[in-house]
């Protein structure tokens, strides 16, 4: 008994797909791209929680050939992960209600997001550079955004059955 495997194209003309064409409401057009700026914010604890937990002895020492596990045992890197995980949980549920390239333009958010928080938080120095960065990925993303609300239709697809 052989087995075929089957490709994209084949399998894109087995499904009928229905576009709809009426407007969404305001809630479920604006929902993901909160889920995309939250993803960010969960990211930038994930970073923040990461570098306290490396700078902090841990709670368990490891042995040489595998201290760098010893790591793990610190609660602040376990919040970082935690928040990673819950990040990526947020970036999967918002991804099939935008397009890629605007969610991952808004994810980019992030970038101002972390120099912040290190100021804010490990009290690290921002160099003067870096902000005016930071300006340019705040009006890059702006401006994604405001365009995202521009644009009152998607092609949805649904199931006709």
């Amino acid at each position: 008994m052989t087995k075929t495997l089957k490709t994209s194209s084949d399998l894109a003309q087995d499904a009928p797909v229905v576009v709809d064409h009426r407007p969404l409401s305001p809630v479920s057009q604006w929902f993901p791209i909160v889920l995309v700026l939250l993803n960010a914010l969960l990211s930038t604890f994930a970073e923040v929680f990461l570098k306290i937990g490396a700078m902090h002895l841990p709670a368990i020492v490891l042995p040489p050939p595998i201290s760098f596990v010893s790591a793990i045992f610190s609660w602040w890197v376990v919040l970082g992960i935690f928040a990673y995980i819950s990040s990526l949980f947020l970036w999967l549920v918002a991804l099939p209600h935008l397009p890629l390239h605007l969610a991952f333009g808004l994810s980019s958010t992030v970038h101002l997001l972390v120099p912040i928080a290190c100021w804010l938080v490990l009290h690290e120095i921002v160099p003067l550079g870096r902000c005016l960065g930071m300006i340019l990925i705040l009006a890059g993303t702006l401006t994604l955004g405001l365009s995202h609300e521009s644009r009152r239709y998607y092609n949805r697809t649904i199931d006709p059955s």
